[in-house]
């Protein structure tokens, strides 16, 4: 982490999974955890902690490590509820197998690169399988919010364990036809899931703020070419390497920070009216739930209230919002 050049986006993503991972020591370290649960989330913690190493080395093409921190961010974020006495108890053992499964199945994704290391980046099928842990981490991330219903938590933790536990076999070499539909039931069913969820109650920029720096962390490689018409006349294009998060800047702008080729951070104060439409467009509605989990829904409220405040239209996410009010 102290390497100048690695990216502020790994950076956050590693320090966000020490501290859950320290909250989970604390639960170990509880006299009142049950011996089951502590057992249960020390061998966890130890997965998280692997993965991470794993993560830190150096020599990752990009996105082998963006998935590896991914997988033990969101892992990590999911021992509070594997700890949590109100989690139902199939729900935990479910969990607790999927966070095992992606994190041994991200070591392994790492090591079958590093055995054909001559080739630069993952081929076809071990982009396929990354695709499946990072769909599978933000799947395990919906799960464990305490805030999500139990109407079809447990279906979808059981889904997405078996889906797991299929991918963890399978590494660079790809995932077997059975596989592939196991994953897509899971793609599926958590959009099922996350369709009947009520959108957040926050303001504009809030919403906004969420939904930028979700895309930011998951959307494809060309998002910075889609933001680079959008920055100030102060900054030229070709000096920003890639947009890393942003922050609120009232109801109308968001300070979004551009790391530069120099590997120095600077703000691009963007409009929300024109960034929200932009990472619509990136983000289609039918990939918005796979891509981002439960942090799309404050995509879905952005769009909504600038469609009906202004009247701007985000993209195929208006018609997803409008749908996701009807549900809820």
């Amino acid at each position: 982490m102290d390497e100048p050049g690695t990216p502020p986006q790994d950076r956050d993503t590693a320090i966000r999974t020490a501290q859950a991972v320290g909250s989970a020591l604390k639960v170990i370290n509880d006299p009142g955890t049950p011996p089951v649960v502590r057992r249960q989330l020390t061998a966890l913690v130890k997965e998280v902690v692997s993965t991470l190493d794993t993560a830190s080395r150096t020599g990752l093409p990009p996105e082998v490590r963006r998935t590896a921190f991914y997988v033990a961010w969101k892992s990590a974020s999911a021992l509070d509820a594997v700890g949590d006495p109100k989690t139902p108890p199939g729900v935990r053992e479910d969990l607790a197998g999927i966070i095992a499964d992606l994190n041994s199945a991200a070591r392994r994704v790492e090591a079958d690169h590093a055995e054909k290391s001559g080739r630069g980046v993952p081929g076809a099928h071990g982009q396929e399988t990354t695709r499946a842990l990072w769909l599978l981490a933000t799947v395990a991330a919906t799960i464990s919010d305490r805030h999500s219903p139990d109407g079809g938590r447990k279906s979808l933790a059981e889904t997405a364990h078996e889906a797991s536990s299929s991918v963890d076999e399978f590494g660079d070499s790809g995932l077997s036809g059975e596989t592939a539909e196991q994953v897509d039931r899971v793609r599926k069913e958590h959009e099922a899931f996350l369709s009947t969820q009520p959108l957040p109650n926050v303001r504009l920029g809030k919403a906004a703020e969420v939904c930028t720096n979700s895309v930011l962390l998951a959307a494809p490689h060309d998002i910075t070419t889609d933001l680079e018409g959008l920055l100030p006349d102060t900054m030229n294009p070709d000096d920003v390497k890639d947009f890393w998060k942003s922050q609120e800047a009232g109801n109308t702008s968001l300070d979004v920070l551009a790391r530069l080729r120099n590997d120095h951070i600077a703000d691009a104060p963007m409009a929300i009216d024109k960034l929200v439409p932009t990472l619509a467009d990136s983000v289609p509605a039918k990939e918005l739930f796979s891509t981002l989990g439960d942090k799309a829904l404050h995509c879905l409220r952005a769009a909504l209230d600038l469609d009906r405040e202004s009247g701007t239209k985000s993209g195929t996410w208006v018609k997803m919002a409008d749908a996701q009010e009807g549900n809820s």
